[in-house]
């Protein structure tokens, strides 16, 4: 896909209509200190479900999570084999990759509450975003990048963060931010370099980034879906 199957005018337009919605309707993240430990391990666990899978097939899991009750404190912080296989139950009714994904959640729930631990207090050891992001990818089994950026984005941790997936990979190609699509980001040092490239951007526009990247995965997603033929 290029710029030349591209009306950049068209998407920027779009971009700032969806941003203008989102300002419309009081946008804004939760903030991360009022929830509690069962709402900020869900927002968790729904950003390890989402890594290489279609949103949909993502949250129906996390509702089934949801109506088998996994996702409080006294499912996932004891019995770590029996709240696997749960797991395992929960997610084999159509989300792909649920052994894989049973075996993530589980290892993290051990990391995180195996010593009596909580996210919250792994949030509080962070001294800056940055620091919880590398600590996040590194740490916690099924986070990578991408999908810890859009937790502490999700849970309200900071603005100052951007969400670099592939519909946003594919706008930075689009405006010129780089020089082709990037496909895959395999260090948190790339994934910061690239970062900071969006975020200098989004500011430029007049945007906090953690509001435009979200405007720019809708526009660039529906974009997607209409214009399959782009290749």
């Amino acid at each position: 896909m290029t710029t030349t199957h591209v009306s950049l005018p068209a998407i920027e337009n779009a971009i700032r209509d969806v941003c203008s919605a989102l300002d419309k309707n009081n946008h804004q993240s939760p903030t991360w200190s009022r929830m509690n430990e069962d709402d900020l391990w869900r927002e968790l666990v729904a950003c390890v479900l989402g890594s290489r899978v279609r949103f949909e097939a993502a949250h129906a899991a996390l509702e089934r999570m949801d109506e088998m009750k996994l996702l409080t404190n006294r499912r996932r912080s004891r019995r770590f084999d029996q709240y696997e296989e749960d797991m395992v139950t929960a997610l084999s009714g159509g989300y792909p990759f649920y052994r894989v994904r049973a075996k993530q959640i589980r290892r993290a729930a051990e990391r995180l509450y195996g010593s009596r631990g909580s996210v919250r207090e792994f949030l509080d050891d962070a001294r800056d975003i940055r620091e919880a992001r590398r600590r996040l990818a590194s740490e916690v089994p099924g986070l990578g990048p991408k999908q810890a950026s859009l937790f502490l984005r999700n849970i309200g941790y900071a603005t100052h963060v951007a969400v670099l997936d592939v519909h946003v990979l594919t706008y930075m190609s689009w405006v010129g931010l780089t020089e082709e699509i990037v496909k895959s980001i395999s260090t948190v040092r790339k994934y910061e370099m690239l970062e900071d490239s969006f975020i200098e951007h989004s500011y430029s526009l007049g945007y906090t980034p953690d509001r435009f990247d979200l405007a720019v995965w809708v526009v660039v997603k529906v974009a997607k879906e209409e214009y399959k033929s782009w290749g």
